[in-house]
């Protein structure tokens, strides 16, 4: 039998059918989020694209050559290769083959044994994997980082060493923080801040459509089983701290709804309810979040269903006149 855990339920027990809910369908808000289309690698290379890999070979090449020719390897040696891997990573992030190009690159670092970057990695991020692929991660980063701090701050690809050179490495580089980077991490900020609220904000829309449709059912689910209180209990202050007020912890709170596990079988369709769990309030918060995370409907959906179940509700309270 299909295993499977049914919708949230109110402390009531009470269930609901979620296609409609006097008259309003929310059947659209419980939509699951679209899949992102998959990437398709490209098998038959343009010699465009081949034209461009070979030179990433050339540059590999290069690398090797230079640890066989110069024995310590110096700074500034390194740096002048960089240099030529900075430039090639600027060409090909302004080329017309640049996606072809980087898919490549990433093909061939996969076949290599290493793990393959995702889209969303800078150009130069490829090009150091893919030329410098025996070096630690650590060094690959610290690369990768100095050429694309060096691209926003608009270092041409024949001044590159020398903006090295200017801040005493890759190294200082990577920890250096420039202007527009103090800029950039503010507005990271915000925008971080502005996720958690839209996140607090739909776990909380999720709950009370949950609380409205419970108040709206009317099939009742008849439950003697058990039903485990997954609440831990508080430990009890004593001395000094004993008797003080104290901030509500959702850990220790109940949460407001009953959850269901239940088990459907195939051949009736009818679930058979193996156990209810009422948890705290932080777990209860977690899935909700979890649920509204996986919705297909916006924000503005979630906030107009609820508003208009409520008024539904509110109306349907009222006395009629006679």
């Amino acid at each position: 039998m299909e295993n499977m855990t049914n919708a949230a339920v109110m402390n009531n027990a009470r269930t609901t059918d979620v296609s409609t809910t006097n008259g309003f369908s929310v059947d659209k808000l419980f939509r699951a989020k679209s899949a992102a289309t998959a990437v398709t690698e490209t098998k038959a290379l343009t010699p465009g694209v081949k034209s461009a890999v070979a030179q990433a070979d050339a540059l590999s090449a290069s690398y090797t050559q230079l640890k066989v020719d110069v024995l310590d390897r110096s700074d500034r040696a390194l740096w002048a290769l960089l240099e030529q891997v900075y430039a090639y990573a600027l060409a090909v992030e302004s080329s017309p083959l640049k996606r072809e190009t980087r898919s490549e690159l990433n093909r061939v670092i996969k076949q290599r044994g290493g793990q393959g970057l995702p889209e969303s990695a800078s150009t130069a991020a490829f090009v150091v994997r893919y030329v410098f692929a025996d070096v630690s991660r650590q060094s690959r980063s610290n690369y990768t980082i100095a050429m694309e701090k060096a691209a926003a701050l608009g270092v041409t690809t024949d001044t590159f060493a020398a903006f090295l050179t200017e801040y005493g490495g890759v190294s200082k580089v990577v920890e250096h923080v420039f202007d527009h980077e103090a800029a950039d991490t503010a507005v990271a900020l915000a925008n971080s801040k502005a996720v958690r609220e839209e996140k607090q904000s739909r776990t909380g829309l999720v709950g009370k459509l949950y609380s409205v449709m419970a108040q709206a059912a009317t099939e009742e689910l008849e439950y003697s089983g058990t039903v485990m209180n997954w609440v831990p209990e508080k430990q009890v202050k004593e001395g000094k701290a004993a008797g003080k007020d104290e901030t509500p912890d959702p850990k220790y709170e109940r949460g407001n709804f009953v959850l269901f596990l239940t088990v459907q079988n195939p051949d009736t369709g009818k679930y058979h309810v193996v156990q209810g769990n009422v948890f705290n309030k932080a777990f209860e918060a977690q899935l909700l979040g979890t649920i509204a995370e996986q919705m297909g409907a916006d924000t503005q959906e979630l906030q107009q269903a609820v508003a208009e179940l409520e008024q539904q509700q509110f109306a349907a309270q009222l006395p009629r006149a006679a």
